[in-house]
Order: structure tokens, then sequence, then C-alpha cells
């Protein structure tokens, strides 16, 4: 097997952690993006607010002249929750950024790498949500917008 480099979104909980767990566990190095530290985490966790643009470009820059990634999981995953009629469209906006700017952002930073390796894995994680769930307009729009970046 050939040891591998990949980066991680929302990679403290849920399905990023359990992905970079079980990518630890086959060998691979993970570097983990999350809000908050882990002293557990499974490789190298990188504190970034992917909800800030501005500041989440440069330290995406310097992730990618740190290390020579080969892939990267797009996991994370900002919901806020409104009926129909009653949608904050700040609360959009901010769904918007994290799930849709953060992925554009992490693909843009590592694709040179993966353009001079000529290989690479672009994982993007998104939502059944996009079908249609009570309570979640504004999250399935931001995630639809995830799978049409992925297809596009």
């Amino acid at each position: 097997m050939t040891a591998r480099t990949f980066l991680i979104t929302g990679a403290s909980k849920g399905i990023g952690r359990a992905l970079s767990n079980r990518l630890a566990a086959a060998g691979h190095h993970v570097v983990g993006v999350a809000r908050m530290p882990d002293a557990d985490f499974p490789g190298t966790l990188v504190s970034i607010d992917l909800d800030d643009t501005a500041a989440l470009a440069p330290a995406l820059a310097d992730l990618a002249r740190r290390y020579s990634f080969d892939g990267v999981v797009n996991n994370v995953g900002l919901a806020r929750l409104h009926a129909l009629g009653e949608i904050d469209l700040a609360d959009v906006d901010d769904m918007l950024r994290v799930n849709v700017h953060s992925t554009i952002q992490t693909v843009q930073a590592i694709l040179p790498t993966l353009k001079a390796k000529g290989w690479g894995r672009i994982v993007n994680v998104t939502s059944l949500v996009t079908t249609g769930f009570a309570m979640r307009s504004g999250y399935a729009a931001a995630k639809a917008a995830v799978n049409s970046l992925t297809r596009t």
C-alpha cells in the first residue's frame, strides 16, 4: 500500500472523524480541519474557522505548502433549521459560506499539487436533505450547490 496524505474538513466529529480514524488506521496521514482542538485526533488537526473566507485562503495555502496532499474530503456541514416562510437569509449566507465557499477554496488550494502528481482524489460529502426534508431548506440549498459543483 502507498501511504498517502489527505486533507479532511469537519474532521473532528461524525463522518469526518470516522473517516479520519479509518484512513489513519490504514496507514495514511490525515490532516484534519476543525474549529476546536482535539488531543485524540488520529493525525494532524488544524484549527481553522471555515466560516472566515478571508482567513481560510492563507491557512489553506500554508497547509498546501507544508503537506503534499493526495486528496481532500470536504466533509464540513453547517446546518441551521428553519420552517419555510421563516428562513433567515443571514443563516443561508453562513451555510453557503461554510458549505460551498470552503469546498471551493479547499479544492483550489490543493489542486496544483494533485495536477503536478497526476493523481489525486476529491470527495465532497453532501446530504440526503437535498431530496427534500422539512426545516432544512437553506441547508439543502447549500449542499445541493456542492452536489452541482461536484458534478460540474
